[in-house]
């Protein structure tokens, strides 16, 4: 059964793309709660002006290249709705600090960092189930197994009271098909929607490449497809 999302907490740190201004608004009418994120002051004024006034949703600066920043955000995101849902983290990296000639392994390795500092602070404040969703290139399913390996770690160390149970998804738009299509946010949202399954690794790929699917059976985890409509 296809849940609702009213009073779900979504945290989103990279709100000010195509993809993430679209899934925030979908949330929003779906009676979801917001915590927003973004990097410029002048992109954060405009932002904080979007949900001036409103008590589901607010909106904070936030560097998810720097893992200070990405904590304070959590820990800002934790006190003011008291938990976390839903994480949605975007693999883009920012072009200033890559430049224009960016790789696709590039894109890789910032989408993969980028979720692992949200994943590590996040970790400090979460007690019940969380999903974290991360917009990458089909081939960023490589981050659900590093991810893995990297929440083993941290729980089995870390001096944490009660460990959240864990589940991540990847959401890759169409080969050819511009990253923020309204049909990636749908898509993301859909994701959102579904009954949880903390040891199931979701990737949502095109019709065409569903059979690459069996590669991400290697990191361990079960493997669910759900596919952009």
């Amino acid at each position: 059964m296809t849940r609702s999302l009213k009073n779900k907490v979504v945290a989103i740190p990279h709100a000010i793309s195509a993809t993430g201004s679209a899934v925030a608004k979908l949330v929003l009418s779906q009676h979801g709660r917001l915590a927003l994120g973004a990097l410029g002051q002048t992109q954060f004024k405009a932002l904080d002006a979007e949900v001036d006034g409103r008590q589901d949703a607010y909106a904070q600066r936030v560097d998810l290249d720097n893992p200070k920043s990405v904590a304070q955000f959590f820990q800002v995101a934790f006190a003011q709705f008291g938990r976390i849902d839903v994480i949605v983290v975007e693999a883009a990296p920012a072009p200033a600090s890559l430049g224009r000639a960016t790789t696709t392994a590039q894109i890789i390795d910032t989408g993969v960092r980028r979720l692992l500092h949200c994943l590590d602070a996040v970790l400090e404040y979460a007690k019940d189930d969380l999903h974290v969703i991360s917009i990458a290139p089909v081939v960023g399913r490589i981050a659900i197994p590093v991810a893995t390996a990297f929440l083993g770690s941290k729980l089995a160390t870390a001096k944490i009271s009660s460990t959240p149970r864990v589940r991540m998804s990847i959401v890759s738009p169409f080969v050819g098909q511009h990253p923020d299509d309204s049909s990636l946010a749908r898509t993301v949202i859909n994701v959102m929607k579904e009954e949880r399954s903390p040891d199931i690794a979701d990737i949502v790929l095109p019709n065409h490449r569903a059979p690459r699917l069996r590669e991400a059976k290697k990191s361990g985890a079960r493997s669910k497809l759900f596919v952009p409509i």
